[in-house]
């Protein structure tokens, strides 16, 4: 009984130190109080805490520093903040997320990282231009960037997530991804982001194309194929096409097929369709 205890406790002391040495990331309030930008941040919110980054209360903060941040710039929330950042064992990370609106009628998300104990800048993304403000496709920009950031900060170094809850931190398993209807532009538009965006992948090569709208991939990732899926399913969402009515995605063991027909055009940013 009494080793027990003692190893009972030991577990408790290790899973306090472990939880103290996870980074943390804070949402900076929205810029403007424009819808778009008000649902891709509380979008933002969601997507990260899905993929298991751990996203400290705004609310919590400000209770620790005795000071709303809502009204406040960047630059007054890093002065703020620093003092109490530099206190804590670990990282907390201020993202910043907005509309880069350029000439065009779409507009660009994108999110910058803040290290709030050294001001540095250690990410930035940006995502597909928003076609439209539906739900669908705002919800889809915000999970590429929650994505992307997740993969910046893990090779920044940072540790925001706990590996064992990490639904791409298991085995590596080789999965058979399928594009049908995809001409070389659009394959090359979609390999990229899932090589920069997807969480969990090792590599991604090709397998065989027979011809120039079908080929075939090998993806070696950590990720579930349930995630890949979903993830795929997104950023299908992200170019404005429809499941079912635009294309379709198969899922059977280890093999993946996104299906669409040849006239369907997809990436037109990228591939100048």
């Amino acid at each position: 009984m009494r080793t027990f205890i003692i190893g009972l406790l030991a577990n408790i002391f290790f899973s306090l130190s472990y939880a103290q040495a996870l980074d943390s990331v804070l949402l900076a309030p929205a810029s403007t109080k424009t819808m778009p930008i008000e649902r891709l941040h509380h979008e933002l919110e969601a997507a990260l805490l899905d993929i298991g980054v751990s996203v400290k209360s705004r609310t919590f903060i400000e209770n620790e520093l005795d000071q709303s941040l809502n009204n406040a710039s960047i630059a007054d929330i890093i002065n703020i903040a620093k003092p109490y950042a530099e206190g804590l064992p670990d990282s907390l990370i201020l993202v910043q997320i907005g509309l880069i609106e350029n000439n065009s009628p779409y507009p660009d998300p994108y999110l910058k990282a803040i290290d709030l104990k050294t001001g540095d800048v250690v990410a930035q993304s940006t995502t597909l231009p928003l076609l439209d403000t539906s739900s669908n496709s705002i919800a889809a920009a915000a999970a590429a960037l929650a994505r992307s950031l997740e993969k910046r900060l893990e090779k920044a170094g940072y540790e925001t997530h706990i590996s064992d809850v990490k639904p791409w931190g298991g085995k590596a398993q080789l999965l058979r991804l399928s594009f049908e209807g995809f001409d070389g532009c659009e394959q090359e538009a979609a390999i990229q982001i899932i090589e920069n965006e997807f969480p969990g992948v090792i590599n991604i090569d090709l397998e065989k194309a027979p011809n120039h709208n079908y080929a075939i991939y090998q993806l070696n990732t950590t990720a579930q194929t349930q995630r890949i899926r979903k993830w795929l399913q997104l950023m299908m969402v992200e170019t404005g096409l429809r499941l079912g009515d635009d294309y379709n995605i198969y899922v059977n063991n280890q093999n993946i097929r996104l299906k669409k027909p040849d006239i369907v055009e997809i990436f037109w940013f990228q591939c100048g369709s």
